[in-house]
């Protein structure tokens, strides 16, 4: 080659942080997705690719029980989000705004429920709302049995699509209220004021000045929280099918997983059209979160946020949270504890005390496969956490520091999987790495590809975080560097990382507490060789062995209670050494 053909190479190591960025972000989201979208349009295996065709897209899209399939995730994904909504900007004005007793405890108790993994979440809820044995309808049915009633089962069941629902918007709540909380704490107090003033009850100023003032946040958060029930597989998975209710993760979990032999192409077929949608709710999204300067009410002049008093009705306002903690909480963990005590299942009652064993626990720890799955479950969480999180940190740097025209589009790009079903990427890595020449590199079946697929799938979220934190550091410092003689690695190295490091850890901490317990890209991804602990738990579901799956989540809900505890004080002790 000539000298001309060989001088780009020096505008590429004077960007090389760009262009690795670009690079991996490519290889981790693009790649597999237009692979996906190419084998949609092709018969046989991703071993053995077929000729071109259009018949995975009739043959999917002829079919009726695809439109209800579209019409179920639209009802539970809206519905699920209405009910979150509701649900976080309630306990977000009782804990930011009101007298009610003990607020700072909720505040804290609202955090809880992230660490129940959904895949127990639900099975917790099957042995509470079971038509027959659950432990609410046993109760309920005792109670009207009490006014001349007589039920056999019933009267709930959570085996419904309404049932799903309640549990989707339970397990919503935290994430739309974290994201929502703030703006309470940083509402303009005198616009309540003037409402006063105008005469306007507690009542009037909540929904007409609070409200309208949190518009854009209240989307944003609600598409964030639609997108998320979109791509929820652990739920639908446990309630619908027992049910015959499909979803779009469960559909594409079947048409991949439990045909014989596998369709990938329908299920490519299916995946293709949802990545226009999920592009589409990518954009929208960030238009939401464009607009929110046009809603900005703290100007930092005598700002001090007013507690509303609720007077005779503080009380109510905290029974209406010890009900919330207790169905997302307490009456979850109970059964699970309980069920995981018990050889076969009794009712809890005090007659029931002298069966509990720990029979379960010794026969689930006891597994070999199940202490291979631990350490791969190990191995899955911190290699996940340090790379998705290293990736977002130069994604997040190039992007405010870098001068290359893509940088709007490597943002987007980092956001689009949170909008993508997990079974959607596993699929998408299934067909990558099955296909000639990839599937000579001795990747598939084995862990790494579920650390690449979880921190596709996670990057939506490390780069928010790395992008919030590398706009607090000015560019004063990186210049002095750079005029001192750094080069850009050096300066991201010994100068970036070290003042973002609370937050890096902080991210780190939330990946791998997520990467212990995902269920919907270990499932579609992993073989004999690769267990990870939430496959292993449904596997033992599915084969009738509750006592031993409910064994092996509690495990895990202390393990990621540990985890998520040290983390938050390393994450404080990082940041009083940085302020010190």
């Amino acid at each position: 080659m000539s000298l001309r053909q060989w001088a780009f190479l020096p505008r590429i190591r004077g960007n090389f942080l760009s262009v690795l960025a670009v690079g991996l972000t490519a290889w981790l989201i693009i790649v597999p997705l237009v692979l996906l979208i190419s084998f949609s349009f092709r018969l046989g295996t991703p071993w053995q690719p077929g000729s071109f065709t259009l018949e995975n897209y009739l043959v999917a899209y002829s079919d009726p029980q695809v439109y209800t399939m579209f019409l179920n995730t639209a009802i539970l994904a809206m519905t699920s989000t209405l009910l979150s909504v509701g649900i976080a900007v309630l306990f977000a004005f009782l804990t930011e705004r009101t007298d009610m007793p003990f607020r700072n405890v909720a505040w804290g108790l609202m955090l809880i429920p992230m660490a129940v993994p959904g895949i127990l979440f639900a099975i917790s809820w099957t042995l509470l709302l079971s038509p027959k044995i659950g432990l609410f309808n046993v109760w309920l049915r005792w109670l009207v049995s009490l006014f001349g009633a007589e039920l056999s089962d019933g009267p709930l069941n959570i085996y419904s699509l309404w049932g799903m629902v309640f549990l989707e918007g339970l397990r919503g709540v935290t994430t739309i209220f974290l994201m929502v909380v703030g703006a309470f704490r940083a509402m303009d107090p005198s616009l309540e004021e003037a409402s006063r003033v105008a005469g306007a009850s507690n009542r009037a100023t909540f929904f007409r000045i609070f409200i309208p003032l949190l518009t854009p946040a209240l989307f944003a958060a609600g598409m964030y929280n639609f997108m998320t029930h979109l791509e929820s597989l652990e739920i639908p998975l446990v309630i619908g099918f027992q049910a015959g209710i499909y979803v779009f993760p469960t559909y594409i979990y079947f048409t991949a997983q439990r045909f014989a032999p596998p369709r990938y192409g329908l299920s490519a077929a299916l995946g293709a059209i949802f990545l226009v949608v999920s592009i589409l709710l990518v954009y929208w999204y960030r238009r939401l979160i464009g607009q929110g300067e046009r809603y900005t009410t703290v100007t930092g002049k005598g700002y001090r946020p007013r507690i509303v008093s609720l007077g005779k009705w503080r009380y109510l306002a905290l029974a209406l949270f010890l009900i919330y903690f207790i169905l997302t909480i307490a009456a979850p963990t109970f059964i699970l504890l309980w069920r995981s005590l018990l050889r076969f299942y009794v009712m809890p009652s005090w007659s029931a005390l002298p069966r509990l064993t720990l029979e379960n626990y010794w026969d689930a720890l006891g597994e070999e496969r199940v202490l291979e799955a631990a350490f791969n479950t190990i191995i899955v969480g911190l290699a996940t956490a340090f790379l998705t999180m290293s990736l977002s940190l130069i994604t997040a740097w190039v992007g405010a520091r870098g001068r290359f025209r893509g940088r709007v589009l490597l943002d987007a790009l980092t956001f689009l999987p949170h909008a993508i079903p997990g079974v959607i990427i596993g699929i998408a890595l299934v067909i990558l790495y099955l296909q000639p020449p990839l599937n000579y590199l001795p990747l598939y079946g084995t862990i790494w590809v579920i650390v690449m697929g979880l921190t596709a799938s996670y990057i939506a979220f490390g780069s928010r975080t790395m992008n919030g934190a590398v706009a607090q550091i000015h560019q004063e410092l990186e210049e002095a560097a750079q005029v001192a003689g750094a080069q850009g690695t050096t300066v991201l190295r010994t100068i970036v990382l070290p003042l973002l490091l609370p937050a890096f850890v902080g991210g780190c901490i939330w990946v791998a507490s997520h990467s212990l317990r995902s269920f919907s890209i270990p499932l579609m991804l992993t073989t004999s060789e690769s267990w990870v602990l939430s496959v292993v738990m449904w596997d033992l579901w599915t084969q009738g062995k509750i006592g031993q799956s409910c064994a092996l989540g509690v495990v895990l809900i202390l393990a990621l209670a540990a985890l998520t505890t040290t983390g938050r004080w390393l994450v404080s002790r990082l940041s009083r050494q940085e302020t010190t």
